[in-house]
């Protein structure tokens, strides 16, 4: 079977609806059931085994795990009640606070689809009781539920580190800057929406003495990413080591301290961290063999070719990948994005003179974009499901915070220092 035809099958298969997962395996193996090297079929089990079989990527569901945790002992609430004393006293106060909530909670979670999950049930009807449009609320919720996955810790930053052997430490700390970026984006598309469309000022008194408890309340779920990064920076912790205390923090504080919850809890826990780490890890073994039969082909070196034909200066090229990326993400999962093409672009981009770090937040920041874009859109979708409102209309209502997500992604992309400056401060560099 020849390269075109695999593709063929996986674009078909993709949009027919299938699991990315089986999708990559599915393709992959037929183009290796008719490959003239029959030894080659009998690799793809050792490749899906080899792609699952590393140590950073043990890290994974215990950070999976600590997130559930996290979520179903309400500690959401917490950081929703410390985000409210904050900015929602300004006009449109309840988005901004749903987007600092989100911001806070990404340190948390790390996932796009938990964010909405747990913060969309509680702001959409909230915002919507406030009057604000339904559209509007569901935009709100999807655009800050990328923030998670790129403020650390962050399952795509760590999966990215394992397929390019880039140290996760001076990705986490890459990462702060532009996650940051990103909400604070957003948010200014609030205050200039809030002001032209009159939402809701609501008046929040704020004492001292509410301000300290606030905090208070707020600060032990935050020390929980606070201990995961800095453990990790100072090389106190692996990663892997690093998730496992995520976990024990996260039980001893929703178990112990806010009793929030019971033994009972913990089953549906397990279950619900252990398949979402299954279809994950699933991905990534999948995407192995598929990365494997790309590498078969020399697809690597005919996508450096490709972009090479077009031009060979560094700020076209960028655009160049950008814009790849951006389509990519529109149709394709971003673990399996980052699985499939993380080893072929990164070397092109260290050619150029673009460090794997800074390249690494870009692509991270770059695909998890694709969330907000049709066809896939999962946030949108998400987000739309618990409004009730048409998808049509939340596309629209989107398109604002879409347009500050991609000046973030401007700004990642073309000025170094945005990335580079943490990790070389911290001499992760």
């Amino acid at each position: 079977m020849s390269l075109g035809w695999m593709i063929l099958i996986f674009v078909v298969l993709l949009i027919a609806g299938m699991p990315v997962a089986f999708v990559m395996g599915f393709s992959a193996s037929l183009y290796l059931l008719f490959s003239p090297q029959a030894s080659f079929l009998d690799m793809a089990p050792q490749k899906l085994f080899a792609g699952m079989d590393s140590f950073v990527l043990m890290c994974i569901p215990f950070f999976i795990l600590a997130g559930e945790i996290m979520t179903r002992g309400k500690i959401a609430d917490r950081l929703v009640d410390f985000a409210n004393l904050i900015v929602g006293r300004w006009r449109g106060g309840l988005a901004q606070v749903n987007i600092l909530a989100s911001m806070l909670f990404a340190g948390i979670t790390g996932v796009a689809l938990g964010d909405i999950a747990a913060l969309g049930s509680i702001f959409i009807p909230a915002m919507k009781k406030q009057g604000y449009d339904g559209p509007f609320a569901a935009a709100v919720t999807a655009s800050s539920s990328i923030i998670g996955p790129i403020i650390p810790p962050s399952m795509i930053i760590v999966i990215y580190g394992a397929v390019t052997s880039v140290s996760i430490g001076a990705l986490f700390a890459a990462a702060i800057i532009p996650g940051i970026l990103m909400g604070l984006s957003q948010m200014s598309i609030v205050v200039f929406l809030a002001k032209r469309r009159a939402y809701p000022k609501i008046k929040i008194p704020l004492t001292t003495k509410k301000l300290v408890f606030g905090t208070k309340d707020a600060l032990v779920p935050l020390m929980m990413p606070a201990i995961i990064i800095f453990g990790i920076l100072s090389g106190i912790f692996t990663p892997t080591e690093a998730a496992g205390m995520a976990v024990l923090y996260a039980f001893v504080i929703a178990s112990l301290v806010y009793r929030s919850l019971n033994w009972r809890d913990y089953g549906e826990i397990f279950r619900t961290a252990f398949l979402f780490s299954a279809k994950l890890l699933l991905i990534v073994g999948c995407g192995s063999i598929l990365a494997w039969v790309f590498g078969i082909e020399n697809v690597p070196a005919k996508v450096k070719g490709l972009f090479y034909s077009v031009s060979h200066n560094k700020y076209i090229l960028l655009i160049l990948i950008n814009l790849f990326l951006i389509l990519l993400g529109m149709w394709l999962d971003c673990s399996a994005s980052i699985i499939l093409f993380a080893p072929m672009l990164t070397p092109l981009a260290m050619e150029i003179g673009i460090d794997p770090v800074h390249f690494g937040i870009l692509m991270i920041v770059n695909l998890n974009i694709g969330l907000l874009t049709p066809p896939l859109a999962v946030c949108l979708f998400a987000a739309s499901d618990i409004s009730r409102d048409p998808f049509g209309k939340v596309v629209l209502a989107v398109l604002p915070f879409l347009i500050a997500s991609l000046f973030t992604l401007a700004l990642v992309t073309y000025v170094p220092a945005i990335t580079m400056t943490l990790p070389r401060m911290l001499g992760l560099i």
